[in-house]
């Protein structure tokens, strides 16, 4: 155990000057800060620099400053305690809720031939908290396998409302710690999108398969109320695919084929590149600080064409708070991770619901 701050503070740089060269060492607000020489091989040097600098409660910051590599020590934050009872209850009702949405939706004359309030219920709500769950556990995940201290998901139930209702908000993950490198803060924003499009893709199969093609007239005849749901790229190619509808038809679609739909929804906004959404940690890893910022204002414009009022709003507030970046924020990410990033592009395309009227 460390009895002082100049024990410390030499354990400190033997811990540093075992990984990296050090050419000064100097304090800013009584911390610690060593100008060092970079190397190649810097990202698997920061990784066991962070290793040994944990045991004594502290973090590694790995930053570029007017030309020069510096690295900072700070405290580590206090390790988060795990509590059930929240977001346990907050699963719970948010199973409730979207259960209604389901059980709602599948009543009456109006939708012939489905399941009934019961089985549309469960097929409507399971199918969606099984992408949402799936989606949640990606960042989970990786953040045990990365060594980032993160709570469990809390979910966000959403009561049935008058209009397109879909019984949630999805669900938040709050990280107490950085990301240790440019690779893991890729890994950590596109987990989740990958994981929860993944289990949507088949459960779209499967609800569009089940869904009905009914002529437009006689949906006109039986009085019912015609809903146009705007669809994303991916759902439009498996409905062509799957049901080829004549042009004077409709599709009612089973509950299975609108979970897919709130997942694509839900992906599709977390995917935006802005501030910390999913969307923002990938573009924060691949492109840096300053693009990053440029793109969050990008994405205000890109959720407002999308009809995605709400969304834009929370991302102008979000934007003040800024990302605090990895812990080594000078390692590139490597062409897979920016490859992986490419790839959330694609799934982004694919899953964008344009909620706005031409």
């Amino acid at each position: 155990m460390i009895a002082s701050a100049d024990e410390q503070l030499a354990a400190v740089r033997a811990a540093v000057e075992a990984n990296f060269p050090v050419q000064e060492l100097w304090f800013q607000d009584g911390r610690p800060v060593f100008t060092i020489i970079p190397g190649p091989d810097d990202k698997a040097r920061f990784l066991r620099l962070r290793r040994a600098l944990s045991g004594l409660g502290l973090l590694p910051l790995l930053r570029r400053r007017e030309g020069e590599t510096v690295l900072l020590v700070i405290p580590k934050p206090p390790t988060g305690r795990v509590t059930w009872l929240l977001p346990a209850g907050l699963f719970a009702a948010t199973l409730a809720t979207t259960f209604l949405v389901g059980y709602f939706n599948s009543r009456g004359e109006c939708v012939p031939d489905l399941l009934g309030p019961v089985q549309g219920g469960l097929a409507f709500s399971l199918s969606l908290m099984a992408i949402l769950v799936c989606h949640e556990m990606g960042h989970k995940l990786v953040s045990i396998w990365r060594g980032i201290d993160a709570s469990l998901p809390y979910f966000i139930p959403m009561p049935p409302l008058p209009g397109l209702s879909i019984g949630t908000l999805g669900a938040v993950i709050f990280t107490r710690t950085p990301a240790p490198n440019r690779d893991a803060l890729v890994e950590l924003g596109a987990s989740g999108p990958i994981a929860g499009f993944l289990v949507a893709v088949p459960i779209l199969v499967l609800g569009v398969r089940h869904s009905l093609v009914i002529s437009h007239a006689a949906i006109v005849a039986r009085g019912c109320p015609v809903v146009a749901l705007p669809t994303p790229l991916l759902v439009d190619l498996l409905v062509r695919w799957l049901l080829h509808p004549p042009a004077s038809a409709d599709v009612i679609i089973h509950p299975m084929a609108f979970a897919g739909w709130v997942g694509l929804l839900v992906t599709a906004l977390n995917l935006l590149p802005a501030s910390m959404l999913d969307g923002g940690h990938v573009t924060r890893a691949v492109f840096g600080p300053r693009a990053h910022l440029i793109l969050s204002y990008v994405a205000v414009a890109v959720g407002i064409l999308l009809g995605y009022w709400v969304m834009a709003l929370l991302i102008l507030l979000m934007i003040r708070r800024g990302h605090p970046g990895p812990l080594d924020d000078i390692s590139p990410a490597t062409p897979v991770h920016q490859a992986a990033a490419a790839a959330l592009a694609a799934i982004f395309i694919l899953s964008a619901v344009p909620l706005a009227t031409p």
